[in-house]
């Protein structure tokens, strides 16, 4: 796990200050590398957290034999080492490093190497035999790479703030704003920053320097396997087992301590049951104070990873995280090290957990992925509800009365936020499916800012076009939306802390099999997620676990903004009227309705002070 950045330009760029920029991605070594072809200037930089082969025969970039492949790596290629003894036995080797195995698997075979690949990767090769630079991002998007192409110029990095080093201004990308506020980030590979594009998973960039073009092409999409086709139930059961099993298990690669994060809800517990066994694996766990909890409407993580740890034997950490965690410190923190503006709840807890966890472990577990792969949120439960409601005379009328529930009084919190929702949506086109996924109200969302065209609207009729099964539908729009934005997050907090978060539920096997089973494996029909996965693991798991009530990882908001003075504490509405487009009567009517209990835009309300300080931090 390391951080790249590198350019092809007209003159030099400071290199060194991009990859200084980079540093807390690798503190334990900093390698770059510049030449000039075909008139352009080029560079590749790297930091380096070393997590295998921690000798300096590791550091980057990495040169081939004739000095004319240059190669900056970040991640982890799980299945390495049998490729390296299926393709490269006869081949000479300075280093135990799968860097090396992905350089000389790149000189066997090509660009087409990526299709053997297992692993989570952003990978930089500048072949001087062809004239070419290749950016290459991992099927998953588990590591992240940004590119700014502008006057036939590439600048590129595995964090935002490497691309402003190399000279491109920071200007807000006005157009991307109203899409953040309702998505609670940038969808597809945009970004708030003007000119700074995501390079999209399982793409890879082709700059020719004979020509100074750019070419970006798709090289895997998981909807496209037939491997598990017609797959039975039971079958489909013991292969999610193998494969989950297969999945952790080379996530352990390291020769460095590991740990997970345990969360006591299904996901974690089901990697944490294949490590129960190895001592020395430490399990990390936030917990929250109960008067969050309560003002929440949702229960306790720690209290179900404690029993767990009592039953199984293991070690496991708590570190506590509550409403005192969520100051602007500790915002601006994560604005800092997250770049690529997220208005996400769990991005302070995984920032404080890995803070803690680092001391004991540098490559940690997460359960990340299980919930939009095998249908595990509340909004593909109001999907199967809505089905219902639709088959039900004076549906309408129920909707209405649906509407009229207050999301913030009363008892079962979170379940009138569901119910709310599905009431005031049900009447609205298709789109609506994605309406009852993505966090907070979309329509006080679109009211915060002013946009010439609705273009959230557009994205999401395109992922929820008429006449189409909503769970079809799900497969793309959160694996390339949702789940984007998560991996995202836990990337830029662990790296902060010089920790590697490996996603075993990402393995892109699992992912082709979690796109191909039917919904009723995942979804059944009274409305339980992720049924196979509690089915599959109901010998492995004891009851608490998988009968247990989701609970949400992140920060207590709800709590947090029931405070008028903790709003007003934190929210700069000066900023806001300062800034053309801002509707300060609508953030004002937001407020209001929030505090009443009316509604609940606790998300909204963090994504407003989230911005605030990402442009005081970029932009101001």
């Amino acid at each position: 796990m390391c951080g790249i950045t590198g350019y092809i330009a007209s003159n030099q760029l400071p290199l060194d200050e991009m990859v200084n920029s980079l540093q807390h991605r690798g503190p334990n070594a900093l390698g770059s590398y510049q030449t000039a072809v075909n008139d352009k200037q080029i560079g590749l930089g790297h930091t380096r957290l070393s997590i295998l082969d921690l000798s300096e025969k590791g550091n980057q970039p990495f040169v081939s034999d004739d000095q004319k492949i240059h190669l900056v790596f970040n991640g982890e290629i799980y299945n390495f080492l049998e490729l390296k003894k299926a393709y490269l036995d006869n081949d000479n080797f300075i280093s135990n490093t799968d860097t090396e195995v992905v350089l000389k698997l790149y000189q066997q075979k090509g660009i087409e190497f990526v299709n053997l690949l297992n692993g989570d990767f952003s990978i930089a090769i500048l072949d001087e035999n062809k004239n070419k630079l290749f950016l290459i991002r991992d099927r998953a998007g588990v590591k992240p790479l940004y590119y700014s192409n502008q006057n036939s110029e590439l600048i590129f990095g595995s964090e935002i703030k490497s691309i402003l080093k190399g000279g491109v201004k920071a200007e807000l990308a006005t157009e991307n704003l109203q899409n953040y506020f309702v998505f609670k980030y940038s969808p597809r590979n945009e970004t708030l920053f003007k000119g700074v594009n995501r390079l999209q998973p399982a793409h890879f960039l082709t700059y020719d320097l004979s020509n100074s073009t750019v070419h970006i092409e798709r090289y895997w999409d998981p909807n496209t396997s037939t491997k598990y086709v017609g797959l039975s139930y039971t079958a489909a059961q013991k292969e999610i087992k193998h494969l989950l099993k297969d999945a952790t298990q080379k996530r352990l690669l390291a020769d460095v301590p590991l740990g997970t994060f345990l969360s006591g809800g299904l996901d974690s517990s089901i990697i944490a049951s294949f490590l129960k066994d190895k001592n020395d694996i430490t399990h990390f766990c936030a917990s929250k104070e109960a008067k969050d909890l309560k003002k929440e409407g949702t229960t306790s993580d720690y209290q179900y990873a404690q029993k767990l740890a009592e039953d199984w034997g293991i070690n496991i950490t708590e570190i506590p995280i509550g409403s005192d965690n969520t100051n602007l410190e500790q915002i601006r923190n994560t604005i800092k090290y997250g770049d690529d503006l997220i208005a996400d709840g769990s991005q302070i807890p995984s920032y404080l957990i890995t803070k803690e966890a680092a001391k004991k472990s540098k490559v940690i577990l997460s359960g990340m992925g299980a919930d939009e792969l095998f249908l595990g949120y509340a909004g593909h439960q109001m999907t199967l509800l809505d089905s219902w409601l639709s088959n039900i005379p004076f549906s309408k009328f129920i909707a209405k009365r649906l509407y009229a529930i207050d999301q913030g009084n009363g008892k079962f919190k979170a379940f009138r936020r569901y119910l709310h929702k599905l009431g005031k949506y049900y009447c609205y086109p298709h789109f609506k499916y994605g309406l009852y996924t993505i966090v907070g109200d979309y329509e006080n969302s679109l009211s915060v800012f002013n946009s010439k065209e609705n273009t959230s609207k557009q994205i999401l009729d395109s992922y929820f076009p008429k006449g189409t099964n909503p769970y079809d539908c799900f497969k793309t729009f959160e694996y390339e939306n949702f789940l984007h934005k998560n991996v995202s997050y836990l990337d830029r907090m662990t790296m902060a802390n010089g920790v590697e978060g490996r996603v075993p539920f990402l393995d892109y096997r699992i992912i082709e099999f979690a796109q191909t089973i039917p919904r009723k494996y995942k979804l059944s029909s009274t409305g339980v997620t992720k049924t196979i996965l509690k089915k599959a693991f109901k010998n492995d798991l004891p009851e608490y676990v998988t009968k247990r009530r989701k609970a949400g990882f992140g920060m207590p908001l709800r709590s947090i903004f029931s405070s008028e003075e903790k709003i007003n504490e934190l929210l700069d509405r000066e900023l806001f009227s300062s800034i053309e487009g801002f509707s300060m009567d609508n953030i004002e009517r937001i407020i209001k309705n929030h505090l009443s209990g009316r509604e609940d835009n606790s998300a909204l309300i963090y994504a407003l002070i989230s911005f605030q300080e990402w442009y005081k931090m970029y932009i101001d």
